[in-house]
């Protein structure tokens, strides 16, 4: 039987260009990779201000738990942790199978509420033209533009 419910392609925006920038930064210091990485902070952390107005609150637990997260390769939005809040996945996506007598689970199916990717629809012109202009503002104090 098929689900009622559908995981939603992942949310992601992508700028061309920005591999032959990356490879081209690669090649320079750590003071540039740190640049970098906050035009990715700051491009995420849109998103992030979005979704915090979204975010369904109970106990305040999934809340606290939303991130920025950076790295070279780009910055992500992330929500819940395996340890204190395993139910971040389910509150997102739904989960519609959730009465199991043999596994003590109560309570009827959790219908999704995908809060990151509607802060994501909501501000993704935004997040572009941020992450644009702080890239190529990068590259042209790097001299790559």
């Amino acid at each position: 039987m098929a689900s009622r419910y559908k995981a939603r392609p992942r949310s992601q925006i992508e700028v061309q260009g920005v591999k032959i920038i990356q490879q081209k930064l690669k090649r320079m210091d750590d003071g540039t990779v740190q640049e970098l990485k906050r035009v990715y902070f700051y491009s995420a952390n849109l998103v992030a201000r979005n979704a915090m107005a979204r975010i369904p609150v109970r106990t305040g637990l999934l809340k606290s738990s939303m991130r920025v997260t950076t790295s070279k390769r780009g910055g992500w939005v992330r929500a819940g942790n395996k340890r204190q809040v395993p139910y971040a996945g389910p509150v997102h996506f739904g989960w519609p199978n959730r009465p199991n007598q043999a596994k003590e689970w109560q309570g009827g199916p959790i219908a999704p509420n995908p809060f990151l990717y509607s802060a994501l629809d909501a501000r993704r012109d935004q997040v572009e033209f941020a992450f644009s202009q702080g890239l190529m503002k990068l590259a042209r104090k790097k001299g790559l533009a």
